[in-house]
């Protein structure tokens, strides 16, 4: 029995670690677990898990993308000029979506052409896109959207705190979670993670899931944008500045290694809720911003300490079980 309940512990990290965050913090506050706050946490973090999404599939290929912070900026200040300019809600959504996608299959065409690693094209373009952005809007924010447009992140439905953001949330994680699960693709996701060279020789057509996973973390990448920019009602050139850090340290406490080849949608989700936990937690208690980021950079520290000593751990494992199968 204990061993059952150490394993689902362990398969379960990041759910067990964000249960435990929620009983010290209500103890610190009494409105901390009450169904508004909780609501409004899932709303405020609704458009960074949408990302999470597709940012979880490159680092589950044993990529790391760092540029999805200003690539949705990019997105949202396009979606607001073109709004602004009376260009209508749907076609605003669709042309801001392929945007996105496009970024994303750019991101996967500059690794392949440059042969460098995703983090560092990333990294680049991510300088790129900061710079496009203010240039677009002179360093200005963009206001005045239509009340209809900020329906996506404020429009509300059976409770006055349950967004439409939040049920497009529930609705991809849920889509993700089988894909992932029960799908060829998935499959193909992990095996890259895993080894890329033993998945070339396997059939799979590596260039083409490359392709496949960026053009995807670029689609929940545009609908993150669509949903902040809905939920904040402008857009400027530093709105998802800094987004990839919570992605980022969401994905790691949820137990996605950053070389890849495992890992759940559910986990990253309560990764990501951790980090959003706090932030409100925190905020409840009295801290103020800069404590904030104290303590999610530590965290941040701790899981990639944590996944390098894993890696380790395994790998002593199996070279172990090597030198036994030698000697036999």
């Amino acid at each position: 029995m204990n061993k059952r309940i150490l394993d689902f512990c362990r398969r379960n990290l990041a759910w067990v670690l964000l249960l435990i965050i929620c009983i010290i913090f209500s103890f610190t506050n009494g409105n901390f677990l009450t169904l508004p706050n909780l609501l409004n946490i899932l709303n405020q973090n609704a458009y960074i898990i949408i990302s999470t999404y597709g940012i979880a599939l490159i680092m589950m290929s044993g990529g790391l993308d760092m540029a999805v912070g200003y690539q949705m900026s990019i997105c949202g200040v396009a979606a607001a000029l073109m709004l602004n300019a009376g260009v209508p809600i749907v076609p605003v959504c669709l042309i801001t979506i392929i945007l996105s996608i496009a970024f994303g299959a750019l991101g996967t065409l500059l690794e392949q052409l440059l042969k460098l690693p995703r983090i560092f094209v990333s990294i680049g373009l991510s300088t790129v896109y900061q710079g496009i952005a203010y240039v677009i809007t002179n360093s200005k924010t963009i206001s005045g959207l239509p009340a209809a447009f900020k329906q996506i992140g404020q429009g509300t439905i059976f409770h006055p705190n349950l967004t439409y953001a939040i049920i497009i949330m529930v609705i991809f994680g849920i889509i993700m979670s089988i894909v992932m699960d029960r799908t060829y693709f998935g499959r193909y996701v992990f095996a890259l993670g895993g080894n890329e060279a033993s998945s070339r020789l396997a059939g799979i057509n590596v260039k083409r899931m490359r392709y496949a996973i960026g053009m995807a973390a670029g689609f929940f990448c545009g609908i993150g944008a669509l949903v902040l920019t809905a939920r904040v009602g402008a857009a400027s050139a530093s709105t998802g500045a800094g987004t990839e850090i919570t992605i980022l340290t969401g994905i790691l406490v949820g137990g996605v290694s950053v070389r890849g080849g495992d890992g759940k949608i559910a986990n990253c989700i309560a990764g990501v809720l951790i980090m959003g936990l706090l932030t409100n937690g925190m905020q409840l208690a009295g801290l103020n911003t800069y404590y904030q980021y104290i303590a999610k950079g530590a965290i941040m520290l701790l899981v990639m300490w944590f996944d390098a000593f894993q890696i380790k751990r395994r790998a002593i494992a199996a070279n172990k079980r090597k030198e036994e199968r030698a000697a036999a």
